[in-house]
């Protein structure tokens, strides 16, 4: 457990990582012009052809939110702000802008370079990550080496550490034993994501824009009833994310430094920018055009992290929540309990349940692709039955040692895919 967390507090998510992802999304901005690719969004609402064998771009986009609007946008906000202080949200923001750009290059290569098959697309981006690296003996273990670490996040970020915050949620919120959670969990997984990608978007198109609406909806009441101190929160932010004092307690740097990595750390837990794993669901989209695929992705970033976790990171702050307590688990709770009293818990708990599901669906089409790239279409049965035991396992799992697992898996994924980011930069207009 030490081993893994000064890994991450290190090397994975130390200097060099935030330099890698900092480095790839400023390279993209300027390639892009900035945002100037924004001046296209309002084509992504006309009809493009219709493809019997792909989704919608909007079924897809709700879809690619129904795996990053879970625990990230609510109690990894927390958890940052707790270790990162409130400047943790400047960067976290920061990080989502040049997200954007990252996003929108990763899913322009996935649309450009996947595979039409019988039954929709595949191969992405494992495609694009060995034609970067030479398509050959290199490009064929860089990508699985990809494939294989996407696995091991399904099974982290994207099961146990969603179920393991859900459980905590709802057994601290209304006493719900972490093994019913465990179960419930599994059961509706089997639902959402045991008829592929075609049958989650149809549900997520829905439901996504629904919970999201009241999640919203719940994070603005806590807003404006404290609306006063908005402009102290703000200065707060602004001040934490540039203070060079040294961090409490004898950590090693500068309080801005750990904003940085807190802020990036999470920002990228919440929208999988950089990632490589929207591609998987993106890339059975109906889309026609690479740059319209690419756009779609930057809603997909937009909404995720400068809507949802900025509303989130606001509700906490203006509530005093992270003065009051320093589990991210708790923190939530606290901001909305502000203003709804112990109906706050109530309301919070479910949907921090249902974002899960909806995330925990998705990781695991993730991890399916992932394994049929890797061992053939047989074998996905079988690692299909192991993700939905370990649903019930996250549940009753230790909350430290999943999410410093996690961490660690989403810092390794993002080197190879950058990387091929990067080679391929040329390609992506």
């Amino acid at each position: 457990m030490e081993i893994i967390k000064w890994l991450n507090e290190n090397i994975i998510w130390g200097v060099p990582m935030l330099l890698l992802f900092t480095f790839t999304g400023v390279i993209f901005a300027i390639r892009l012009k900035g945002f100037r690719i924004f001046s296209g969004i309002g084509t992504l609402f006309r009809k493009s052809k219709a493809d019997e064998k792909g989704i919608s771009p909007f079924a897809a986009l709700t879809a690619t939110l129904g795996t990053t609007l879970g625990t990230g946008n609510i109690i990894a906000i927390g958890t940052a702000i707790t270790f990162g202080d409130a400047g943790a949200v400047f960067w976290m923001w920061i990080a989502a802008l040049l997200g954007m750009m990252t996003c929108y290059a990763e899913n322009y290569l996935g649309h450009r370079y996947r595979i039409k098959t019988e039954v929709g697309y595949k191969d992405v981006p494992f495609r694009y990550i060995r034609k970067a690296f030479g398509n050959k003996k290199r490009g064929c273990v860089i990508s699985g080496i990809f494939a294989a670490l996407c696995v091991g996040a399904s099974f982290g970020m994207g099961n146990m550490a969603q179920i393991n915050s859900a459980g905590a949620v709802l057994k601290r919120s209304i006493g719900v034993p972490l093994w019913v959670t465990g179960i419930v969990c599994a059961t509706l997984v089997i639902y959402f994501a045991g008829r592929g990608v075609k049958h989650l978007s149809e549900l997520t198109v829905w439901l996504i824009p629904m919970i999201s609406v009241l999640y919203i909806a719940g994070c603005l009441w806590v807003i404006i009833t404290g609306a006063d101190r908005m402009g102290e929160v703000l200065s707060r932010i602004i001040k934490e994310a540039f203070s060079v004092e040294a961090v409490s307690g004898g950590a090693a740097g500068s309080i801005m430094l750990n904003a940085m990595m807190w802020g990036v750390k999470r920002g990228v837990f919440s929208n999988e920018a950089g990632l490589g794993t929207s591609v998987m669901i993106n890339a059975d989209s109906d889309c026609d055009t690479p740059h319209k695929q690419g756009l779609w992705a930057v809603l997909q970033v937009f909404i995720d992290t400068i809507i949802m976790c900025s509303l989130t990171a606001f509700a906490i702050l203006i509530s005093g929540a992270d003065k009051i307590s320093a589990d991210g688990i708790d923190i939530a709770g606290i901001a909305f309990g502000s203003v709804m009293g112990d109906a706050g818990n109530i309301f919070l708990s479910v949907l921090v349940l249902i974002f899960a599901v909806a995330t925990v669906s998705g990781w695991c089409i993730y991890g399916k692709k992932c394994v049929e790239y890797l061992m053939g279409s047989k074998w996905t049965k079988g690692y299909f039955y192991i993700f939905i035991l370990l649903c019930f396992v996250g549940a009753i799992a230790r909350t430290d040692l999943v999410w410093e697992l996690s961490d660690l898996l989403n810092g390794l994924m993002a080197i190879p895919n950058l990387t091929a980011l990067l080679i391929l930069r040329k390609e992506i207009k």
